[in-house]
């Protein structure tokens, strides 16, 4: 394994401060990596198919998910193929899809997330060294390394801060994240959850993450393709993280921290 890579695609996560109505909120600033929290744990995971003669890899993605970013950008430090299946909006890929277009990925137009799965599964189903991976990268595998990664970092967080905050906002497509976090995390941290309805509500990793205790769960009011009413003050994810601003605006304490995913 590239231990410096690994070390330069996860770097020590930055904090600023944000006024809320409680008081002063952190924020990670995760925005301010290439690919975002994800890119954190992605190259050993790569690492750990390429070592077994893997040459490409695939992922389905929602139109302006960030992971087809993280994923591409890697696998052009790796060397390796990437094939995007990507939900587009009104016919057009996005800003997203394109920009993982500029670090090697060849993208590809589905009409639906449904679709881009079906087809990403079809693409790899007769060659074992294409390798798909799943929504948000939610593999056991993957969830370690990043487990390893968000401890690391979360060891940082609490030297900034002078201690552990009471409270994480965080935002959820495939509730990965969230699902690592809470897993890491002290029982005394609760973990704030917007799902920004990437999956039905009655999704089994929905229901499976709002049933885990010490998570409160929240709801987007807008739908997943609809852009952020409000715009946050640090660059974020419109479709994402940006939801999460009006909520912890309102409803988060002074201490508390907002883990802003990607931009």
């Amino acid at each position: 394994m590239n231990q410096s890579l690994v070390a330069t695609m996860s770097p020590d996560v930055v904090i600023d401060r944000l006024l809320v109505d409680g008081g002063v909120a952190a924020v990670a600033r995760e925005d301010l990596l290439t690919g975002g929290t994800k890119q954190r744990a992605i190259i050993p995971y790569l690492q750990q198919f390429m070592s077994e003669g893997a040459t490409a890899f695939v992922y389905a993605s929602p139109a302006p998910g960030f992971a087809q970013v993280a994923l591409a950008h890697s696998t052009g430090l790796l060397g390796v193929e990437c094939f995007l299946f990507c939900e587009t909006h009104a016919g057009n890929f996005h800003e997203y899809a394109l920009l993982a277009e500029t670090y090697g990925a060849k993208i590809r137009a589905c009409a639906s997330l449904d679709d881009a799965e079906r087809e990403a599964a079809e693409f790899t189903s007769e060659d074992p060294l294409k390798i798909k991976l799943p929504l948000g990268f939610g593999s056991p595998d993957y969830i370690s390394h990043l487990q390893r990664a968000l401890t690391l970092e979360w060891t940082h967080v609490v030297e900034e801060l002078g201690g552990e905050p009471r409270a994480l906002w965080l935002p959820v497509g495939s509730g990965t994240l969230a699902t690592t976090f809470r897993e890491i995390l002290s029982s005394s941290v609760t973990v704030h959850c917007v799902d920004v309805r990437v999956l039905d509500v009655n999704d089994s990793r929905i229901r499976r993450l709002a049933a885990t205790q010490g998570v409160v769960m929240h709801r987007s009011e807008q739908m997943f393709m609809e852009a952020a009413n409000v715009s946050p003050p640090v660059p974020s994810n419109a479709y994402y993280d940006a939801k999460l601003w009006p909520l912890v605006k309102v409803q988060a304490n002074h201490g508390d921290l907002w883990w802003n995913v990607a931009r």
